[in-house]
């Protein structure tokens, strides 16, 4: 009985070293292939950013130009120190267990990380103030897109918000002064990823990105820093 055991473990053990094998093949292909080949940067126009802290990526965008105002549903007094309120906001989307503990590979707990692989409707926007970004090496990487592109991508944005019964965004603590979360509509699982909506994002505005990209990587491999 004990060695019919230990050869199903095995087995079990071996299937499943295979899924994720064959899930990290797949993210990397997927990553690979193009969506909107054709994208061209444009010369003149809105600068972005592409921002990842390792785990998670996210678009960074001014809080208001001509183009579009964000202060409606990220307001300063959301803040508990409004003068940290920022000249931009980092945007993210994700799982909200994963999104509140796990800053950090190394802080990803067994439960947050079975419900993120097999789906939850728990999901969060997550919105950092920052002060006039610069592109930085590794984890900031600039992006300009057009008027109409960028229509586009705060349009996506904005219907993730999950609003209240007065349409107004409902926030809650983050990280620190400086970052919120805040209520989101959407369903998060191993194949669609924090790092999926935001490849989605953009792939809606028409910007080429990855054609699937679960990992940080895959985002950030079509943003190269300046000079590459």
């Amino acid at each position: 009985m004990a060695t019919l055991t230990a050869k199903w473990v095995k087995r079990g053990a071996l299937a499943l070293a295979a899924v994720i094998a064959l899930y990290l093949v797949a993210a990397l292909a997927g990553s690979l292939l193009p969506v909107n080949r054709d994208w061209q940067r444009p010369e003149h126009g809105i600068e972005l950013f592409i921002e990842t802290n390792g785990l998670h990526s996210g678009i960074v965008m001014p809080i208001w130009n001509d183009i579009h105002d964000w202060t409606p549903l990220v307001r300063p007094e959301h803040l508990q120190d409004p003068s940290r309120y920022g000249s931009h906001i980092l945007v993210g989307w994700g799982h909200e267990g994963v999104y509140r503990n796990t800053r950090e590979w190394s802080d990803l707990r067994a439960s947050d990380a079975f419900s993120a692989i097999f789906g939850s409707s728990n999901v969060l926007i997550h919105i950092d103030h920052l002060q006039y970004p610069q592109a930085y090496p590794h984890y900031r990487r600039s992006l300009r897109v057009s008027a109409a592109e960028y229509r586009k991508i705060a349009a996506a944005i904005e219907e993730k918000f999950s609003l209240d019964r007065q349409y107004r965004s409902q926030p809650s603590p983050g990280y620190g002064d400086a970052d919120l979360f805040y209520r989101s509509h959407g369903h998060y699982n191993a194949f669609y990823t924090c790092n999926n909506w935001t490849s989605d994002v953009l792939q809606q505005a028409g910007i080429r990105t990855g054609l699937w990209t679960p990992f940080q990587g895959g985002v950030m491999r079509w943003f190269p820093e300046e000079g590459e």
